[in-house]
């Protein structure tokens, strides 16, 4: 399967909604993790009570995935961030999302190595 976009591609857009229309990356991130769990909620409905798995990189898609999770406990599942490295190594909108993931009381795994998938 073919990319939309490649990474480059989608950081220029980013730095162009943020330039040209004055969206902030902290909104990107929100909306787009929105439209996601929109997008979970109407394939996978009913989310009460559902255990979710979302698997998160350290930039800012697993900033996403960490307000997609966010977006589906308050709709009434019970989502679970795996993340590909270690909370520390984050930054920028995805430290700032992780950060209110843990405040929620949501659960976030780090992993660093194949062996702690066990």
């Amino acid at each position: 399967m073919q990319p939309l976009v490649t990474a480059a591609e989608m950081q220029a857009i980013d730095r162009r909604a943020a330039a040209d229309w004055g969206i902030a990356g902290p909104v990107l991130m929100e909306n787009a993790g929105r439209a996601a769990a929109d997008a979970i909620e109407r394939r996978f409905a009913p989310l009460s009570g559902r255990r979710l798995l979302i698997v998160c990189g350290k930039g800012n898609n697993g900033g996403d995935g960490f307000v997609i999770a966010r977006q589906l406990a308050n709709r009434g599942a019970r989502p679970h961030c795996l993340l590909l490295g270690r909370t520390a190594e984050l930054k920028g909108d995805a430290k700032t999302n992780a950060g209110i993931l843990l405040g929620a009381g949501l659960p976030l795994r780090e992993v660093t190595a194949v062996e702690e998938l066990t």
